[in-house]
């Protein structure tokens, strides 16, 4: 659990430039911390945990601790209020009621160097006094405060050129990173992967595009994937019946086997894993390892 310890660091602003504020958190492998400039104007309540255990409520816009806390695992952001007309435009239909109420509301936006946001699920913490709800700013700072070194290429080959290669690598490179998260965590981080997911879509309308057919089976391969991530095994298995395997195209057999022998593990079908167990490379039956721990891990509570 992250404690706050009782100090005072030194005050330091905030970001207004977001393009500033994506470089540095490039080079620092974080996350960005995301309020409307209008949010800090007010008053911002949030709960505390002590090193000596004690709970206490401080407020974010004004209590230089919290700033400290900040400016340690994420570089912060305020966004002018004149760029709400800009930043919402279409957010709605393209991302859905979730999403675009994440996005305009006063609360923090966690958001990776691209602009797209993590934090929106509703399972986040939260101390109940009388009628009201107030973050616990230290469990939401263990939970979003990312390092994301394992995304570094990606996330700077995807920043300095959007095409379909490196929107669909950032977006399957998510799926892995989603993989050795806290569990609590895996929905939210495959959400965000699945932003660049719908982008790739848009890439393979492209008619023009190379091997489009085999591409678009790797897509419903990866829903397999997610499935799995996601400790849903039974889907998993059914989306992989869907698909014919005399019409698995060659460039790929590698995902289809491994995401068999997956699933296969993760239902106790050991004998038939075993079977597929040869085709499955070292570096992949590490990975049907992990994910096999974190489904056994979830099970058990």
């Amino acid at each position: 659990m992250l404690i706050l310890a009782a100090y005072v660091g030194n005050a330091q602003e905030w970001f207004t430039s977001m393009e500033v504020a994506k470089r540095l958190a490039m080079v620092q492998d974080k996350m960005l911390f995301v309020m409307w400039e209008g949010a800090l104007q007010e008053e911002f309540p949030v709960i505390l945990r002590m090193e000596n255990g004690e709970s206490i409520m401080a407020d974010l816009t004004r209590d230089e601790n919290i700033n400290s806390l900040i400016w340690q695992y994420f570089v912060p952001v305020k966004i002018p209020e004149y760029q709400y007309q800009e930043l919402s435009e279409n957010i709605k239909e393209t991302r859905g009621i979730k999403y675009f109420n994440t996005l305009i509301d006063d609360g923090i936006k966690i958001m990776d160097i691209n602009g797209n946001i993590l934090n929106t699920s509703d399972s986040q913490n939260y101390y109940i006094v009388g009628d009201s709800y107030y973050l616990i700013f230290t469990d939401f700072i263990k939970r979003y405060a990312l390092n994301t070194s394992f995304l570094k290429m990606e996330l700077k080959n995807y920043y300095e050129s959007k095409n379909f290669t490196t929107t669909f690598r950032l977006a399957s490179k998510y799926l892995d990173f989603a993989i050795f998260a806290e569990k609590n965590l895996r929905p939210e981080i495959v959400t965000l992967s699945n932003i660049y997911f719908d982008e790739v879509r848009v890439y393979l309308e492209d008619e023009s595009l190379e091997n489009r057919m085999a591409l678009y089976q790797k897509l419903e391969l990866l829903k397999v994937k997610e499935a799995l991530i996601l400790g849903n095994p039974k889907k998993a298995s059914r989306i992989l019946r869907r698909i014919e395997k005399e019409n698995i195209d060659e460039s790929n057999n590698t995902l289809d086997v491994f995401l068999n022998y997956t699933t296969l593990m993760l239902l106790n079908k050991y004998q038939n894993a075993k079977l597929l167990e040869s085709k499955v490379s070292s570096v992949n039956i590490k990975m049907a390892e992990i994910i096999l721990n974190n489904y056994k891990s979830g099970k058990d509570h």
